[in-house]
């Protein structure tokens, strides 16, 4: 993924944002169509100075450092650098696979001294530990692995195999945006397991889990960290952190005021609090914003504990701590959707199908109120995320002219959405534009787009 910094800056959008585009339709796949959507942020502040030439160059040189290190460690097998999806593939059937995006975002997060230390642990990687032939013996080192749900439907994507090829990792949602999945503990890596794997052991992926989940279970009872009165902090730092909120009794081991609340932003970070502890919201929600930033998060969203599971969870709006959780919401999807936005450029492309992914992009006033929106450019044939404003652009109209309709989504649906199709499969969720909305339509979005900004927020 490109190391980029995503954060919620300040955007001038006025009634004269410009366009980029031309006289005629765009085809998807031309500049044009992402230098209009770049055209409405083009005021951005703070944002990296990174190009994106130099930042692929970082990439490239990395990766090299990466290979040369994996020969030195005495990796003899052919290695195959992919750019475009950040990874190197070592043996030329059915080898390993080192995805580079969160070593490349460590070397850059720690200090020069320690970088040499990011290459040793990607040549780890080709000692993977080996599978036993059996259950039995398999069965001490399964453990459960919470990773946000983003991380198992793009590796769907990254690992696109010919029809009939079984999926990579075996997993199930948790919660709505989380997924657990099963992993085979080593010494010094843990691998992430298949179908293939539970076909050859004889055991479904409900049992094995059962069996993971017991595994965790007697590696956890520490008690937690309390951080104040209501809220903690679990003391594990071993990967499986985020894995104990499937522990009923580790989350309630926290004498938390109302229903508890975790959030996961962090493999090595479970954080519990109260849904009506106003001073543990903050608390979390402050720790939660400083590790989404750091390499290998998981999910900025917090969940509250119900009897039917886990569920995503919002402190009330008047509430102190709504601004930091709608924070960590907008920069989440947008992380979320910018990864699969570059997973699918390239899945599309090597489909030789001509389709512009639209961009969610986070936005926020001078007033400190936030939204997300996407861009409908007519005349492009296109997948839209589920943003909460859309923007229609006619690039007809020339380089200058503005919007020509502003609405929030829900608006949109109601009135238009026969010409928004759901993209089956693709999380996060994604629309296939199968027109443009109409010029009476466009003129009510156009004179009177309503209140963008919920009324009710900060």
């Amino acid at each position: 993924m490109m190391r980029t910094t995503r954060r919620l800056v300040g955007l001038a959008l006025v009634g004269g944002v410009a366009l980029g585009g031309c006289a005629a339709p765009l085809r998807a796949s031309t500049p044009e169509a992402r230098a209009t959507e770049a055209r409405l942020s083009e005021h951005a502040e703070g944002q990296e100075e990174t190009s994106p030439e130099q930042e692929q160059a970082e990439r490239d040189a990395f990766a090299r450092r990466a290979m040369e290190a994996l020969r030195a460690s005495g990796e003899t097998r052919p290695i195959h650098y992919d750019a475009e999806g950040f990874l190197l593939r070592l043996g030329d059937k059915d080898g390993t696979t080192v995805f580079l995006a969160n070593f490349f975002d460590e070397y850059h997060a720690v200090p020069p001294e320690k970088r040499d230390e990011v290459f040793t642990r990607i040549t780890r990687v080709r000692s993977m530990p080996g599978l036993p032939a059996t259950l039995a013996e398999a069965r001490p080192n399964l453990l459960p692995v919470v990773r946000s749900r983003t991380f198992f439907e793009q590796l769907r994507l990254v690992m696109q195999g010919p029809p009939g090829k079984s999926p990579p990792i075996v997993w199930k949602p948790l919660g709505g945006f989380l997924g657990v999945g099963l992993a085979f503990d080593g010494p010094d890596t843990l691998r992430y397991l298949g179908p293939d794997e539970l076909t050859r052991w004889g055991v479904s992926f409900e049992q094995a889990l059962g069996m993971a989940v017991e595994n965790l279970r007697s590696r956890s009872t520490e008690p937690l960290e309390q951080l104040a009165p209501g809220t903690c902090k679990a003391p594990w730092e071993d990967s499986y952190a985020a894995s104990r909120m499937l522990l009923d009794e580790v989350v309630r081991r926290c004498p938390v005021k109302g229903a508890p609340v975790v959030l996961v932003p962090h493999r090595d970070l479970l954080l519990i609090t109260g849904a009506e502890d106003e001073d543990g919201l903050n608390q979390v929600a402050a720790l939660a914003l400083k590790a989404v930033m750091a390499p290998r998060a998981l999910d900025g969203r917090a969940m509250r504990l119900t009897p039917a599971g886990w569920v995503p969870f919002m402190p009330e709006r008047l509430s102190n701590a709504w601004g930091d959780f709608r924070k960590l919401e907008l920069f989440t999807r947008a992380r979320d959707y910018d990864e699969q936005t570059q997973q699918l450029e390239k899945f599309y492309e090597e489909k030789g199908v001509d389709l512009f992914v639209a961009a969610f992009t986070p936005y926020q006033d001078e007033r400190g109120r936030s939204l997300s929106y996407a861009v409908w450019l007519k005349g492009v044939d296109a997948v839209l995320p589920r943003a909460e404003v859309i923007f229609f652009m006619d690039p007809a109209l020339g380089p200058e002219a503005p919007p020509v309709g502003i609405a929030r989504w829900e608006e949109v649906s109601r009135v238009a959405g026969k010409l928004l199709a759901p993209v089956e499969g693709l999380y996060p969720e994604r629309y296939r534009v199968t027109g443009f909305p109409t010029l009476e339509q466009l003129a009510r979005w156009q004179n009177d787009p309503g209140d963008l900004f919920d009324e009710d927020g900060p």
